[in-house]
């Protein structure tokens, strides 16, 4: 599977336009690599969401409680988020924040998520700096918060110290060696910079942690691929394809991947 082929199918899913848009001399052994990135783009909004939005409009401009209207904004941004309109839903990351008394989670969800999907690497970098600012503060306000550590250290990759991102991931195994997000986080900054067998070595541990983790089974899968042990991919793309409980773009991608064996 050519690297191209690789960032089309594993598009579909959010936290892999970050992976692709990562310089890829962030490896986990230091080892410098050339810089390369992909593009997302926003797609047509249907009309039921867009009456959804105008109407989530009018609640946000009706109402004076400001918690309240932050609920409202938020829910506005995540329906721009989830057709790519990445600049309109940081629009009202802005007014959350502008209201807020101090970090405010709601705003770090959002600036996160449209550093996710940012439509290249310059956008992305603004939005993982705006999501930065909050999550740190938020971190030093609970520094056991290891969901807010996770998202902090993915936007520390595309900083200027970006190996300040992979040890923090890494320090968040020393606390939990469980902790799911911080080992797919790693798995995938692994196949990022062409790692497949330290990636191998991620899913792995995520798989045997959860047989029914399709995710981490999808990139285990793509890790061995790249390793040429394609019969047992075949067997976990099997197996993903199998389930009734997969989500329907991992069973998409699985789909594919076994489409080109």
């Amino acid at each position: 599977m050519t690297r191209a082929q690789l960032i089309l199918v594993l598009g579909a899913i959010a936290l892999v336009v970050i992976l692709f848009q990562l310089p890829r001399s962030v490896v986990e052994n230091e080892q410098l690599q050339e810089v390369t990135a992909t593009e997302s783009h926003s797609m047509e909004i249907p009309q039921e969401v867009e009456t959804q939005i105008n109407e989530l409009r009018r609640l946000l401009e009706e109402e004076d409680n400001i918690d309240k209207k932050a609920n409202f904004a938020h829910s506005l941004a995540r329906r721009y988020l989830d057709y790519g309109v990445v600049d309109s839903a940081a629009s009202y990351a802005d007014k959350i924040q502008e209201w807020a008394e101090g970090p405010s989670e709601r705003a770090a969800d959002i600036y996160f998520t449209a550093y996710e999907r940012s439509a290249g690497p310059e956008q992305a970098k603004k939005y993982a700096l705006k999501a930065r600012e909050i999550l740190q503060a938020l971190l030093d306000k609970d520094p056991g918060n290891l969901v807010v550590k996770n998202r902090l250290a993915m936007t520390l990759v595309v900083s200027e110290n970006p190996m300040a991102g992979i040890n923090m991931l890494r320090e968040i195994l020393v606390v939990d060696e469980t902790n799911r997000q911080a080992i797919l986080n790693l798995g995938l900054l692994a196949i990022q910079s062409g790692q497949f067998d330290r990636a191998r070595e991620r899913f792995e541990n995520l798989v045997s942690m959860d047989s029914a983790d399709h995710e981490a089974k999808l990139y285990l899968a793509v890790s061995l691929m790249e390793i040429n042990q394609q019969s047992q991919a075949r067997l976990l793309l099997e197996e993903i394809m199998a389930t009734q409980d997969s989500i329907p773009a991992i069973k998409m991608m699985a789909n594919d991947y076994l489409n080109s064996l």
